[in-house]
């Protein structure tokens, strides 16, 4: 096989075997283990789980991880190495019980799952397996009575995290109130979770509720829990619907400003996803757009969606491998609890409509003043 066949840029998640979206959800699996280098974590086989598996090496458990790992990031062979790197860790889970971790078993068993996904239709593996572990984990809750009576978070706040938002709230109210809330507002999300994940309707839900359900426990612990918070996250893109045509931005030819800002975009679109169009051209008309829309403003448009300014943006940004890539790598680095919460709300602040007004205020300052920044530059118009 020529290397030219096999070698695959990071940032181009076609031609690899599986749906974009999986290919992009297994790169994001394969940073998280590299960045973090959690090679390291993986122990010489210690009191295995299967007797047999006393014979299994540390070192070759590395290599297969690192070298599965940088294989779905730079190969098209997606679903081969994604099955080396996911066996690599429930191996290592299985050879050493010190080693063991519900977040390491869920990582291993998530690329695993990948590679065995069809290369067309709905990633039902991943989406039943997302699925499973809020459903095991809201059920081991609901037959818990210390979560059923909320003594669970009171502990867990108070003397383990030492949370100062959860004890000055605890103080003001009646014994265990807060901490019956908080158990079960976790155990209805959880188990939310789980019933939604297998009703395809509702997948939107699973991305918005899972995500900031994640990043809730991020942000109250501080604690990723080794790669659970990453893998969680990077798990969602299991129901995300990827566009199967280009997203079509409409965009002013006449502003060298925005020439420029097309240009540098179109070097972080790899795919691409994206297909620029001059207003100039008479594109708006297939979307029912007047000339003086298109000129107040950037558009985007995809299957069933138009958006403009702002939001517009977000939407395209939002499609770049390298944002999803950047911003998990960003996390994985942070070296303690308050980085990983700025890191967090930054992100949240970005993906959700509380960056809408400040984000349409900047927007708006550029677009209205676009043809005095690089006023010396144009297009040609069509």
């Amino acid at each position: 096989m020529e290397l030219s066949l096999m070698i695959a840029n990071p940032l181009r998640l076609s031609g690899c075997g599986l749906r974009p979206q999986i290919v992009l959800l297994c790169r994001l699996l394969a940073i998280a283990l590299l960045v973090s280098n959690h090679q390291r974590q993986i122990q010489t086989p210690y009191l295995p789980f299967i007797d047999a598996l006393e014979i299994m090496n540390a070192d070759v458990l590395r290599v297969m991880l690192v070298g599965g790992s940088l294989g779905v990031l730079f190969t098209r062979h997606t679903r081969l190495f994604a099955a080396v790197a996911g066996a690599s860790l429930l191996l290592a889970v299985l050879s050493a019980r010190t080693y063991y971790g519900n977040n390491k078993t869920f990582t291993g068993l998530m690329l695993l799952l990948a590679s065995l996904e069809r290369e067309s239709g709905p990633p039902r593996l991943l989406q039943w397996q997302f699925g499973l572990v809020y459903f095991g984990a809201g059920l081991n809750k609901v037959l818990d009575p210390d979560w059923q009576s909320g003594q669970f978070f009171e502990h867990w706040a108070t003397a383990r995290l030492q949370n100062p938002f959860y004890i000055a709230l605890s103080q003001s109210l009646p014994a265990l109130v807060a901490g019956k809330f908080f158990c079960w507002t976790s155990i209805v999300a959880e188990l939310t979770l789980a019933v939604l994940c297998f009703l395809p309707r509702w997948h939107a839900g699973v991305i918005w509720i899972g995500g900031l359900f994640q990043c809730a426990l991020l942000l109250f612990t501080g604690d990723p829990f080794n790669l659970f918070f990453m893998a969680m996250q990077s798990s969602l893109f299991a129901f995300v619907r990827w566009p199967a045509q280009a997203i079509v931005v409409i965009w002013d030819g006449s502003c060298g400003f925005c020439k420029r800002t097309k240009q540098v975009i179109e070097k972080l679109d790899h795919e691409p996803i994206l297909e620029w169009h001059k207003l100039q051209s008479g594109i708006g008309d297939r979307y029912n757009l007047t000339r003086q829309q298109l000129k107040q403003a950037l558009y985007a448009a995809g299957d069933g969606w138009l958006l403009n300014g702002y939001s517009a943006v977000r939407r395209m940004i939002l499609h770049l491998p390298l944002f999803w890539m950047t911003s998990l790598a960003a996390f994985a680095q942070c070296p303690n609890a308050t980085s990983r919460r700025i890191v967090v709300t930054l992100l949240l602040l970005f993906l959700t409509p509380l960056s809408n007004p400040i984000g349409n205020l900047v927007y708006g300052w550029i677009a209205r003043h676009r043809h005095e920044l690089l006023a010396n530059e144009t297009c040609e118009l069509e």
